[in-house]
């Protein structure tokens, strides 16, 4: 996955810019990664310098989105469906279904939560920047469309 973004601040010492995009319209209403809103605003550790004003290109193996975005949904349904199975097939009843099912899709958030701890360090699953760009015009001119 490859998006654009402008840079807000950089820390020369640190090399932690923060860096503005705009999310795609597949995670509008998805809301993980805790953007509420179309902007969203993430600090990333870049091994080129830049500065604010500077566009750059923001990159994450495919293969990685794909693996992190079918854990995020499919890990909580999975253990939902089974608590609600579980529930009604050994306890007997929709009410006992439904508070297995809860307590299983809490056990997947669970697990998401836990899973993202071990990852959150390693580099070949956080984003990383690939380029640097003056302005906004050189981001226009290479015509790609993870720009918006």
């Amino acid at each position: 996955m490859t998006k654009f973004g402008e840079v807000l601040q950089y820390d020369g010492r640190s090399g932690v810019a923060v860096i503005r995009y705009i999310r795609p319209e597949a995670c509008a209403k998805c809301g993980a990664c805790g953007g509420s809103g179309k902007e969203t605003v993430i600090r990333l550790k870049t091994g080129e310098t830049c500065r604010p004003g500077n566009w750059v290109k923001v990159e994450m193996p495919d293969g990685r989105f794909l693996h992190a975005a079918a854990l995020a949904y499919a890990v909580p349904l999975a253990l939902f469906l089974a608590g609600l199975f579980a529930g009604y097939r050994w306890l007997g009843g929709e009410g006992a279904a439904i508070l297995t099912g809860l307590l299983g899709l809490l056990l997947g958030m669970g697990f998401l939560r836990f899973k993202d701890r071990v990852l959150a360090g390693r580099p070949e699953w956080t984003p990383r920047v690939t380029a640097v760009y003056e302005d906004r015009s050189a981001v226009d001119a290479l015509g790609c469309p993870g720009r918006e």
